[in-house]
C-alpha cells in the first residue's frame, strides 16, 4: 500500500518535460494536433492515445494524469470525460470562456466536447484529472445512484448521443475530508496497483460520486437561501409565469435591467441561460400536461407555445428520447 508520504513526494516531483518548460519557459510542439476556431482561437482537439508522461491506467476505462506544471495548457476538447481534483495550491481553469479559480480540495466534472485551458501552475499546483471513457458508465453503475441526483443527470446527458455535450459541475468540496480520502486512495491504486485494483477503483469512484452529490445537495441548499434574499426569485417566478410570450429583452425591461446583466445573473446564480429556463418551464408543463391530462399531443404542443409541431417532436426527443405518445404511456397516471 502506498503511503500518502510517498503520493505527495511523487506527485510534487518534477517531470522531465516540466524541468525543460522550468527551466527554459518552453512551449508545447501542437503543429501537429488538429484544432477548430471559436471566434479566433484556436480549440485543440485531443485524441485518445496521447499519453502524457505521468499517467497510470490499471483500469481500462480510467485513467490518472498530472497536468504539467510551468506551462499554459491550451484550449482544447476531448471525447471522454475528466474528473479533476486540486490536489494542492490553486489555479485558473477556463471552461468556454468563464474563468474558475480552483482550489485546493475543489473537484470538477466535464463533459466531452466541452473546450477547457488551464493557467500556467507553480510548483506547488498540482491538478490531477481522471479521464474516463463513456462505455464505463452502465447501467449497472447508475444502479448506486438516485435517478434525480445531479451526477446521475450529468453522466446520462454525458454518454447520451442525442444530446449536445458541454457540460460541465464545480463542486466546494476544499472542507469535504471524504473527498479528499477517496481521491488520495485513487491516486494511491492507481500509481501503485493492489492485486483487486479494478474493484477497488470502481468501489472508491461510486463512493467519491455519492459524496459529490451530497457535496452539490448541501451548496445548491446554501446557494437557495441565499437566492431567497436576492432578486432570482422574482425573476424565476415571472419567467414560470410568463414563458410562453416572454422575451430577454422583455423580461429585462420588466426588472428595470440590461438584458446583459440579466443573462449573467441568470447563468451564474441558476446555471442556465434564459433560453434554456424558458425551454425546461416549457417542458415542466408539457410533461405535467402529459401525465394528468387527456389533451392530445398537439393541443400540449400548442399550449405550450409551439406552433410547429415538427419541431415540438424534435425538441421533446433530444429533451427526453423518447416521443411525447411514449412519455405518456411510461409515465402517466389514472385519470
Amino acid at each position: 500500500m502506498l503511503p500518502y508520504k510517498t503520493l505527495d513526494n511523487i506527485l510534487h516531483q518534477l517531470e522531465p518535460e516540466e524541468e525543460l518548460y522550468k527551466a527554459h519557459h518552453a512551449e508545447p510542439d501542437l503543429s501537429d494536433l488538429p484544432y477548430i476556431l471559436s471566434g479566433n482561437t484556436p480549440v485543440y482537439v485531443m485524441a485518445a492515445d496521447i499519453v502524457p508522461p505521468f499517467s497510470h491506467a490499471p483500469h481500462p476505462s480510467i485513467m490518472m494524469r498530472k497536468t504539467n506544471r510551468f506551462i499554459n495548457v491550451y484550449p482544447h476538447v476531448h471525447p471522454w470525460i475528466e474528473l479533476g481534483y486540486m490536489y494542492s495550491g490553486s489555479c485558473d481553469h477556463t471552461i468556454f470562456n468563464t474563468s474558475h479559480t480552483l482550489k485546493k480540495g475543489q473537484v470538477f466534472i466535464l463533459d466531452s466536447e466541452a473546450p477547457h485551458s488551464v493557467e500556467n501552475l507553480g510548483e506547488n499546483d498540482i491538478l490531477i484529472t481522471m479521464i474516463m471513457s463513456k462505455p464505463y458508465f452502465t447501467d449497472s453503475f447508475f444502479n448506486h445512484f438516485s435517478e434525480e441526483s445531479v451526477l446521475s443527470r450529468f453522466l446520462v446527458n454525458a454518454i447520451s448521443k442525442q444530446t449536445s455535450h458541454d457540460n460541465y459541475i464545480i463542486f466546494n468540496s476544499e472542507k469535504n475530508r471524504r473527498v479528499t480520502m477517496f481521491f488520495l486512495e485513487l491516486m494511491c491504486e492507481h500509481i501503485s496497483p493492489s492485486m483487486n485494483s479494478q474493484d477497488m477503483i470502481n468501489s472508491l469512484i461510486s463512493l467519491l460520486f455519492l459524496e459529490l452529490i451530497s457535496v452539490f445537495e448541501a451548496d445548491k441548499a446554501l446557494q437557495q437561501m441565499q437566492l431567497n434574499k436576492s432578486t432570482i426569485v422574482p425573476i424565476l417566478k415571472y419567467i414560470e409565469s410568463n414563458y410562453k410570450s416572454c422575451d430577454l429583452k422583455s423580461t429585462a425591461a420588466f426588472f428595470n435591467m440590461n438584458p446583459n446583466y440579466l443573462t449573467t445573473i441568470l447563468k451564474r446564480d441558476t446555471g442556465y441561460s434564459f433560453k434554456e429556463l424558458i425551454q425546461k418551464q416549457r417542458f415542466r408543463t408539457i410533461t405535467n400536461l402529459l401525465r394528468n391530462t387527456k389533451l392530445s399531443v398537439e393541443e400540449i404542443a400548442f399550449q405550450t407555445g409551439y406552433e410547429n409541431t415538427t419541431y415540438f417532436y424534435k425538441k421533446f426527443k433530444e429533451e427526453f428520447d423518447c416521443s411525447p405518445k411514449q412519455y405518456r404511456n411510461q409515465h402517466k397516471i389514472n385519470y
